[in-house]
């Protein structure tokens, strides 16, 4: 019997726009940070369908394997359980590739420039406003359209800068045209999001005394760890449409450079084995929570771990492709101890009092980061016959959605493997966004301003 083809077609049509229509009304009904998450397990599910056809593998990798890979990619987190490069096709990382330029770039980010490229109204929907707000976190200086440009031009601008020189050093080491271009393009965007994926089985370890490569990657990493914030306002002030440099600008400027300067000088002094420039590499791979090491991590000492422990956990700048808890969040819970010990109520930072709602979600992010960060440690503990240090070194990575590991990934089991998914997932969504899509809420009535006003900050 003959297949009508056109029949097939017209009901593939009507089945794929019914199908759509349902999930639109499903998204509504959602609240902006339930869209969230519901964005992030959806494109992890996607990349999970597509790693699992034939022909995006070498070898013969498992579903939960593919699942793994599909989480680490879209929340940019870089574990492995398998051999990455050598058990995808180059369809297969190109697939990674995209999932880490969708997770570090942002979900609903991507999906609001995009309608906004193809809308003739140029606005977005007061439903993608909402859920584009509880994803990036902005101080009231900065307005979404001008976010949503700004982060898309620099994400283009670095993304294609560090293409361009890591071809040049690709090429003047005998890489094809065609190689140099794809390790590039690839290293380039997975450096920038930070995700950390690698095309060489041991990371970066064979380019430990390459300047180029060490330098433009730690560029890379910088520029997206301290987020498009920074970039948007301080293209806008360059402008003139703002008179000043934000709070929060300010706060992580200053908080990068100290964080980085304490990282690699505690990394130097703990582990002998280090030069300098393997210290700070691996601080900004750390901090950055890019995960890229040109050195074996398992074969640091258990101080230098617990060093790049808390460097994770602290993390990046909000609204940028770093995960843990985010450094304004981090810095403000310690300027709210630092104002209890001196007996004063209002917190301050950089001489500006930050808002309470502010302060509210600093301490909510800190204590549910700790919370999730534990639960993570006590499951592993329980499931897996592994060193503690490595376990915990491994939670840490995941939430924080960095990729350095001590070499434990690939030996968890199967229930260790979907752990690790779950804190990873719950590490890019955010603590605090996931917290908030579990729990209904309402909204508190404002801050009432008394006295000298607060300075908004990004958290």
């Amino acid at each position: 019997m003959a297949i009508n083809w056109k029949n097939v077609l017209i009901k593939t049509r009507d089945f794929l726009r019914a199908t759509m229509r349902k999930y639109s009304l499903f998204v509504l009904r959602l609240t902006p940070h339930q869209n969230i998450a519901q964005t992030v397990l959806s494109y992890t599910f996607i990349g999970t369908i597509l790693l699992c056809l034939p022909f995006m593998n070498t070898a013969d990798v498992s579903f939960l394997d593919n699942f793994f890979t599909a989480a680490a990619a879209v929340s940019t987190a870089g574990l492995q359980t398998v051999n990455f490069a050598d058990s995808y096709t180059f369809l297969g990382k190109l697939v990674v590739l995209v999932l880490i330029q969708i997770g570090g770039l942002g979900y609903m980010t991507f999906s609001s420039f995009v309608y906004l490229s193809f809308s003739q109204h140029h606005r977005l929907r007061h439903h993608q406003q909402e859920s584009l707000s509880a994803e990036v976190s902005l101080p009231k200086t900065l307005n979404i359209t001008s976010f949503l440009h700004s982060a898309f031009v620099f994400t283009v601008i670095a993304e294609s800068i560090g293409a361009v020189f890591l071809f040049n050093y690709f090429r003047q080491h005998d890489f094809s045209i065609l190689n140099a271009a794809w390790y590039s393009i690839f290293h380039s965007v997975s450096a920038f999001c930070t995700a950390g994926f690698a095309l060489w089985n041991n990371g970066l370890e064979n380019f430990v005394d390459s300047k180029t490569i060490n330098i433009v990657i730690s560029c890379l990493m910088l520029a997206g760890s301290m987020g498009f914030i920074v970039v948007t306002d301080v293209f806008n002030f360059i402008r003139r449409k703002t008179t000043s440099i934000s709070l929060t600008t300010k706060m992580i400027v200053a908080a990068t450079i100290l964080i980085l300067a304490l990282g690699t000088i505690m990394l130097f002094i703990t582990s002998p084995g280090l030069t300098i420039w393997e210290a700070c590499f691996l601080s900004i791979a750390a901090m950055t929570t890019a995960g890229y090491h040109t050195v074996n991590v398992g074969l640091l000492s258990s101080c230098s771990l617990l060093v790049l422990i808390i460097l994770m956990s602290i993390g990046g700048a909000p609204s940028g492709t770093a995960g843990g808890m985010k450094m304004t969040a981090f810095f403000s819970v310690v300027a709210i101890m630092y104002t209890r010990l001196q007996l004063h109520t209002r917190v301050k930072v950089l001489g500006r009092r930050i808002p309470l709602l502010r302060l509210y979600g600093a301490t909510s992010t800190f204590l549910l980061y700790t919370m999730f960060l534990l639960t993570s440690i006590f499951l592993l503990t329980w499931t897996e016959d592994l060193p503690f240090l490595s376990i915990v070194f491994e939670s840490s990575a995941a939430l924080s959605t960095s990729g350095l590991s001590t070499g434990i990934t690939g030996a968890l089991s199967w229930i260790g493997k979907l752990i690790i998914i779950g804190t990873m997932i719950i590490g890019r969504i955010g603590v605090l966004t996931f917290g908030v899509a579990l729990l209904s809420h309402e909204e508190d009535e404002p801050e009432t301003p008394t006295g000298k006003p607060a300075e908004d900050l990004a958290i």
